[in-house]
């Protein structure tokens, strides 16, 4: 008999599968891994899912749903959901699980290894120098003031620019983005949300001249190590 292939499960704070950002990890993490995705949002209608969205005093996230459009969620709203995903691919015989969401969830609830992308980005930057501030490329205009009191209360001093990574392909928005960090003297560019792609790496780093770290391909090269030990 063959050695059972390790199983990554993926949970997505919207709905699976996330074709715009999993076959990037996938090919990193390798043909010898099984990935399997679930989303928080999974088997929801619309009108449900609109009943998640953020009141007053919410923490703002966006997430793509299956039909590839983007929607507003509150935090409070979908950490549940997302502790339940965890549990049902454990269950189903994930090897180890990681949330495809940068928000600063509370540490979630896991019977094998769980990475949660944000304190991955934190432990990271603490430990790397740069030249000028921290870049941050946040989702929307409505995440910038939540986004720069967190990194603020984490220690830095961020530059935090809007662009949405569901409509990044979008050549002005990405150049105003660009001209806003350099405008700033971002040093080093985060890409603060777990949509956002390698080709907008690419054309930022162009742009202003700065290392841009991606989430997701951070995540998988953290998941790939895992799995190799």
């Amino acid at each position: 008999m063959g050695t059972r292939r390790p199983v990554v499960g993926l949970i997505t704070i919207g709905q699976a599968p996330r074709v715009d950002v999993v076959p990037d990890m996938a090919a990193i993490l390798g043909p010898g891994v099984e990935v399997r995705e679930a989303g928080a949002l999974d088997g929801l209608a619309r009108s449900e899912i609109d009943a998640l969205a953020p009141g007053p005093g919410d923490e703002i996230l966006v997430t793509r749903l299956a039909d590839g459009s983007s929607t507003f969620v509150a935090k409070r709203h979908v950490t549940p959901r997302v502790q339940a995903r965890i549990a049902e691919l454990e269950r189903a015989g994930a090897t180890l699980t990681a949330l495809l969401c940068t928000g600063a969830f509370p540490r979630l609830a896991a019977t094998r290894p769980l990475v949660q992308p944000q304190p991955l980005l934190l432990g990271l930057l603490r430990g790397l120098s740069w030249p000028g501030r921290l870049g941050i490329l946040t989702p929307s205009v409505r995440h910038v003031p939540q986004t720069e009191a967190r990194w603020r209360a984490d220690g830095f001093d961020p530059a935090v620019v809007p662009l949405s990574p569901y409509e990044e392909e979008d050549a002005a928005a990405l150049a105003r983005a660009a001209a806003a960090l350099r405008a700033a003297g971002a040093g080093l560019v985060v890409l603060d949300c777990i949509g956002f792609r390698r080709s907008t790496r690419d054309a930022l780093q162009r742009r202003t001249g700065a290392p841009v770290l991606v989430a997701n391909l951070l995540l998988a090269r953290v998941l790939a190590e895992i799995v190799a030990a």
